[in-house]
């Protein structure tokens, strides 16, 4: 972990002091004072400069950060999930989905959008619920998900019901339950005939309209054949 920027400076007040000592020991005694007063003029001057610049460093860490992130839900943005989707992917079996909320747009016109706004920051919550510690979620924009979770238990059939299910549940805006759902789309990047996490994520994205399209809200998950035919047809 690396220092804090109140440590460094502090580190270097003492490191300099130390320095202007040893410095003056060394010279006569007319010598000694005048150059120890030009050593602390000059870490005097040195020190804001030092502290301005560690201050500027934390200030674009913050930056970079908000901007790997979704001000309304907090999850990581595209390219912040790609590379953790990425280490995912390198580190063993791993599963893309693509979650685009059902009835989204009445949500909107009817209540306006701050029970929009609830929505999407209950999915998010929800699916980063549902993604646990190993896996990851993000948002696309709009009210497009995106998530990566380890595929090492062979139940993620399971597991997407259950993220479904847990979707569909009200959200709770102002005292007004307002009814969402979600159609899921899913790839396996162990079927894909190229496995890469932008081909799972372009197969996943034509299994979640497909879904959308049939108006079960992502019910039905495809068998095991089905699945791997459409992943190798659209990598």
């Amino acid at each position: 972990m690396a220092p804090a920027p109140a440590d460094l400076i502090d580190r270097a007040r003492r490191h300099l002091e130390a320095h202007a000592r040893t410095w003056a020991s060394d010279l006569d005694e007319d010598a000694g004072p005048r150059a120890a007063w030009y050593i602390h003029h000059d870490l005097a001057a040195l020190l804001p400069l030092l502290q301005e610049t560690l201050a500027d460093r934390d200030r674009l860490a913050a930056r970079l950060q908000t901007a790997r992130r979704d001000p309304l839900t907090g999850l990581v943005t595209r390219q912040a999930w790609t590379e953790r989707a990425e280490q995912l992917a390198a580190a063993g079996p791993a599963v893309v989905l693509l979650v685009d909320l059902d009835h989204f747009k009445p949500i909107n016109d009817r209540h306006g959008h701050a029970a929009g706004d609830a929505v999407l920051a209950a999915t998010a919550h929800r699916l980063a619920d549902w993604c646990g510690p190993a896996g990851c979620a993000g948002r696309l924009g709009g009210d497009e998900f995106v998530a990566a979770v380890p595929d090492d238990r062979g139940d993620i059939a399971e597991r997407v019901t259950k993220l479904h299910d847990a979707l569909a549940r009200p959200v709770d805006h102002r005292g007004r339950l307002l009814q969402v759902g979600a159609s899921i789309g899913a790839a396996a990047l162990t079927d894909l005939a190229v496995p890469t996490v932008s081909a799972a994520l372009e197969a996943a994205d034509h299994a979640m309209y497909r879904s959308k399209k049939r108006g079960r809200r992502g019910r039905r998950w495809p068998t095991p054949l089905t699945l791997a035919h459409t992943l190798r047809r659209a990598a």
